[in-house]
């Protein structure tokens, strides 16, 4: 993966993006929870694509490998991040990527549409125009039923149909600034906040209309958001779940169609702690949320956390341990998760930190065990992977 490239642009928008939204992550359930979509590594290209595991039968397989050869096979052209989705309707996966960075394709986007348990053609679709096409694999896909939504150039949006392949482009004449699209929870609609790119202005939060783009405001947003990745939201937009404060002091604050509904002091021991993503529980009562910390000076800790909207105290589950020192946040968001539709497993995948190969792999959280069982699905690192892939 292009890491250093999609970091850097990424960090350059940190100050430029007022709020973001995840409720999304590499990962994907499928509606019947029984199978995770994970990126993973093919071993003999070394290029990355994207896998699926079969729970029942617990044995995963390569599923997506989009890459291509130019000049002989010394030259892979390959993406270096690709986000997967599900579609509620359980026989069809969405696969988003940007072509590798010899495609010259410059700023597009990649969609493929893969049946699932069928021997159906694979449709890939291209999305020109794609504004700072790297930057926003770093947020959730936006998928709301057959229909894909890309942010474009200026202050617009890409729509995609997934059957049809139309494409149509709007630009919101009428906004002050840049806005972001993000996937309801339960994938049939869109929210948008906006202006990212007027730090003055407080964000509105509020839903499009997916079919004439029509924005409906749902509440305006008056704190400093901590960063851009650690709100959630229910399916309804009512409520809304935020952190605002610095990498060692964290406030975490709920609110209610606008209104404060709860507030708590969250305590990291002294530590600089990231946040990769956070997802509201199924019963509204909580907030799942990845997280990368410091372990002293020498090594860095990912895990997964539970907040609970109380006074009872956060739970916490390290998955990796010593990890290499990073010098900023840019790890946390390639540490993401997804909960299971039944609210009782949580998916993480490590393709894309820099750790040990015994640390590469797709966790499997049982949240329903007291001891929050972990089952660890391998991730093999080919020994050399293709320069293109740097």
């Amino acid at each position: 993966m292009n890491k250093d490239k999609t970091r850097n642009a990424a960090l350059a928008l940190v100050g430029l993006l007022a709020l973001s939204i995840y409720i999304l992550a590499c990962t994907s359930f499928s509606p019947d929870d029984t199978k995770v979509l994970y990126p993973a590594f093919d071993a003999a290209s070394g290029a990355i694509g994207m896998a699926v595991y079969d729970r029942e039968a617990r044995g995963s397989e390569m599923l997506f490998l989009p890459f291509a050869y130019q000049g002989g096979e010394s030259n892979i052209v390959a993406p270096g991040i690709l986000r997967a989705e599900w579609l509620a309707n359980g026989r069809d996966i969405v696969v988003a990527y940007i072509p590798g960075k010899d495609s010259g394709d410059g700023d597009s986007v990649n969609v493929a549409l893969i049946p699932w348990g069928t021997r159906k053609p694979i449709k890939i679709f291209r999305v020109p125009d794609s504004k700072e096409a790297e930057v926003s694999f770093v947020l959730p896909l936006c998928v709301a039923g057959e229909r894909v939504f890309l942010p474009t150039s200026g202050k617009g949006v890409a729509r995609l149909d997934l059957r049809t392949g139309a494409l149509t482009n709007h630009e919101f004449d009428d906004a002050k600034g840049k806005l972001s699209f993000f996937p309801a929870p339960d994938g049939t609609g869109v929210f948008y906040f906006g202006p990212e790119d007027q730090p003055e202005q407080a964000p509105v939060f509020g839903r499009l209309n997916p079919n004439d783009f029509s924005l409906t405001p749902l509440m305006v947003i008056t704190n400093r958001i901590r960063d851009q990745w650690t709100v959630a939201y229910d399916k309804a937009g009512s409520i809304l779940v935020f952190l605002v404060g610095g990498d060692e002091t964290n406030e975490l604050r709920v609110l209610r169609d606008g209104q404060p509904l709860f507030t708590r002091s969250l305590d990291t021991h002294g530590q600089k702690r990231y946040f990769g993503n956070a997802i509201l529980a199924a019963n509204g009562k909580a907030l799942w949320a990845t997280f990368q910390q410091a372990k002293g000076t020498n090594a860095m800790s990912y895990g997964l956390m539970e907040i609970p909207f109380s006074d009872a105290p956060p739970r916490e589950l390290t998955l990796i341990n010593d990890a290499p020192v990073e010098d900023d946040n840019s790890s946390a968001y390639y540490f993401q998760t997804a909960i299971s539709h039944d609210g009782k497993t949580a998916a993480i995948a490590s393709t894309y930190l820099d750790c040990k190969p015994a640390d590469r792999a797709l966790f499997l959280v049982d949240l329903s065990d007291p001891q929050w069982k972990v089952t660890k699905v391998p991730i093999p690192t080919p020994a050399q992977r293709p320069e293109s892939m740097h």
